[in-house]
């Protein structure tokens, strides 16, 4: 990975976008309750909008024995039936985590499972990752190292909160994230909306609209990008979509977007026309309309 003046930035994004995940739908899993507490935690559950008032889905990651950096969390797990008794959570950005029921809680069968993130080019070790449920929602404690090139740093969340997709109004989508946004300015103590690698800021206007069956996204290049929505979250569907803008063709390998009506945060992964591959770990967008 490559880094300009300002090192270890592009890394630390990298870092952020860890868990901030929007999943790639499986097999629907089957109703028939073995006895064995799993089914309530089965299916899909969205993250809840970041609120950094009192730390929910905020992250933080620590550097170099300085005040760790925190970020908003973004996206989705699935929970799934897997062999030997074991549930799979997968995210949409290809890591796939084996857990077990624990009493009230679903925790990780051991603490060296690793993945190799291509969205965001980087590897990670989670240690800890525990699930409960409250009234119809899920809360998580992760703890995890990240593998960056200057170095192994900490992440923990020890806020997280999630809704399940399919229990969400089938309107909120709409109300959440259509209209017209525009990047927030650059803020270097959050590392938001710089982009990695090159360490640039991520500017522009969105549009996004309602299609009646999804969502589709038009960026300042010109490129329309279409989205499955549910509940607060809307992911690139499908993934890998190319575009031929002005310049040449662009390619949108990713797309995660979480939003209240007011802010929208989202990470994204793409190349441009020049073939320049880059990621953005914690972007956040403004209603202008």
């Amino acid at each position: 990975m490559t880094h300009n003046r300002i090192r270890g930035h592009s890394g630390r994004i990298a870092a952020v976008a860890l868990f901030g995940l929007v999943l790639a739908w499986g097999a629907p899993v089957s109703s028939a309750d073995p006895g064995d507490g799993a089914n309530p935690y089965l299916g899909v559950w969205n993250y809840d909008q970041p609120d950094r008032a009192d730390g929910t889905d905020i992250a933080a990651i620590g550097q170099f024995g300085i005040n760790p950096l925190t970020f908003p969390q973004v996206g989705t797990v699935e929970f799934a039936r897997g062999a030997d008794g074991e549930i799979t959570g997968h995210t949409d950005q290809g890591c796939t985590w084996h857990f077990r029921v624990n009493g009230d809680a679903l925790d990780l069968t051991s603490t060296d499972q690793y993945c190799f993130n291509n969205v965001i080019a980087s590897g990670y070790n989670i240690t800890y990752w525990h699930v409960t449920l409250h009234d119809g929602h899920e809360q998580e404690v992760i703890r995890a190292n990240s593998y960056l090139p200057y170095g192994t740093f900490d992440f923990e969340l020890a806020n997280g909160k999630r809704t399940r997709a399919d229990a969400a109004d089938p309107g909120e989508a709409v109300r959440s994230l259509t209209g017209t946004w525009a990047y927030d300015p650059t803020d270097l103590a959050y590392l938001n909306n710089l982009t990695s690698p090159g360490y640039q800021a991520k500017t522009g206007v969105v549009r996004i609209d309602s299609t009646g069956g999804g969502l589709v996204a038009r960026t300042d290049d010109g490129c329309a990008w279409t989205l499955d929505a549910h509940g607060n979250t809307a992911e690139l569907a499908p993934a890998g979509q190319t575009c031929q803008g002005p310049d040449g063709t662009v390619t949108m390998s990713f797309w995660a977007m979480a939003g209240d009506g007011t802010h929208v945060i989202t990470v994204l992964n793409t190349t441009d026309a020049q073939g320049n591959t880059y990621f953005l770990g914690s972007g956040s967008l403004t209603r202008r309309s």
